[in-house]
């Protein structure tokens, strides 16, 4: 029996360890996580629609691997390549939006 509790105690502290262990790339303060691991961008990203910087609601540009959530990025490119001629037709590129009066 306390071989068997032995056994188990060795494979949870296992278990804890390799989980702490993988989780030390990410460090949570407050409710935000700041992730100090940088992925390049995949290689079709160079000759299609990709953005480093989003604008949200204080009109400052934020990093998009700092943005807490999902964001669509409407281009330059992109709203040429679409021919995209006023707000309605940029708007319609981007997913889930639809506009009422457009």
């Amino acid at each position: 029996m306390r071989k068997a509790v032995a056994l188990f105690l060795l494979i949870v502290l296992a278990t804890v360890g390799l989980t702490t262990a993988a989780a030390a790339d990410v460090r949570v303060r407050g409710a935000h996580a700041r992730v100090h691991r940088v992925v390049a961008p995949p290689p079709y990203a160079d000759d299609g629609y990709f953005a480093d910087y989003v604008t949200g609601p204080t009109g400052a540009p934020t990093p998009v691997m700092q943005v807490p959530g999902s964001t669509s990025v409407i281009t330059r490119k992109m709203m040429d390549d679409f021919q995209s001629r006023n707000l309605c037709d940029a708007l319609r590129l981007a997913p889930g939006v639809s506009g009422g009066g457009c």
